[in-house]
């Protein structure tokens, strides 16, 4: 993860500043230290910031197919959301991100992941995952999981 090049804007992380509801939910760690315990976290499970953003953007390529509808991709069922409109990195980059969402759910495990085309910015770059309680917050050890869990195609009924 590239050191940041502008200083932060704290304000653009809270709510009503960029997004209705912010990155940081209700977590009131500093920013550097959410993204220092999330990398920390990946490197436990031995997984680095750009294979978590690549998988999830693989996830939402394959949910595109489905045009808004489900997708059934191995075990996996995704969902894409477009909304109109783009949205900008909070951390001050002169760049916009479409407002794509995808629900990602392994009915064999149970896990659900929610993350926006923005998030895999965010974690591709800055290695941020959200603030606990962020409606976007992803877990890096539940994405790891989801990564590793095997690849079983399933048959359409």
């Amino acid at each position: 993860m590239p050191a940041e090049k502008n200083p932060l804007n704290v304000n653009n992380f809270k709510p009503g500043n960029l997004t209705r509801d912010g990155f940081l939910g209700r977590d009131a760690r500093p920013i550097f230290e959410i993204v220092r315990q999330d990398a920390d976290a990946l490197a436990r499970c031995g997984v680095t910031p750009e294979e978590v953003a690549d998988f999830l953007q693989s996830l939402i390529e394959e949910g595109k197919k489905g045009l808004e509808g489900p997708v059934i991709h191995g075990s996996r069922v995704i969902q894409i959301h477009w909304a109109r409109g783009m949205l900008p990195c909070p951390y001050g980059e002169p760049r916009l991100h479409s407002k794509i969402s995808a629900v990602v759910t392994d009915p064999s495990t149970g896990l659900t992941l929610r993350f926006s085309q923005l998030g895999v910015h965010l974690i591709r770059e800055h290695g941020f995952f959200g603030g606990t309680g962020s409606p976007y917050r992803l877990e890096p050890e539940e994405i790891v999981a989801l990564m590793r869990q095997p690849f079983i195609h399933r048959k359409e009924e």
